[in-house]
């Protein structure tokens, strides 16, 4: 029996640059940037998934935010509102990950409910599925 989980991988093109990650999976919780913790811990019960922190999409996002940070040494983490700027006209696309042979694999997914609240918060376009 095999160990593989699916999973999905995104892309955000950003500032005229694609960056791609899959979900992530493993022990602990996941290191996502502050501002992301804080709007996933401020979304009503229902809209948070078991899972949640742990998408392509919240990754993407919370690798931008790390790489702001990294522009403004010595101040607070970035806001997600003092991040709109940066994320002006990115748009982001999903896709499962299945095993070889699966007909899903590399078909378009749609965010989760909390994924897609905070690409909506940062006006993310999400294209695809």
């Amino acid at each position: 029996m095999s160990d593989f989980v699916p999973g999905a991988a995104s892309s955000l093109l950003v500032q005229g640059k694609i960056y791609s990650h899959t979900n992530l999976s493993g022990d602990g919780e996941p290191n996502l940037h502050p501002a992301v913790r804080d709007f996933f811990a401020h979304l009503p019960v229902e809209a948070r998934e078991p899972f949640l922190g742990y998408c392509a999409e919240s990754a993407l996002v919370s690798d931008q935010l790390w790489g702001l940070d990294t522009e403004r040494p010595g101040r607070e983490p970035v806001s997600l509102d003092e991040a709109l700027p940066h994320f002006a006209g990115a748009a982001m696309v999903s896709k499962m990950i299945r095993e070889e042979g699966d007909p899903d694999h590399g078909q378009s997914t749609t965010p989760c409910a909390a994924c897609q609240a905070l690409l909506d918060r940062l006006n993310i376009e999400f294209i695809g599925a």
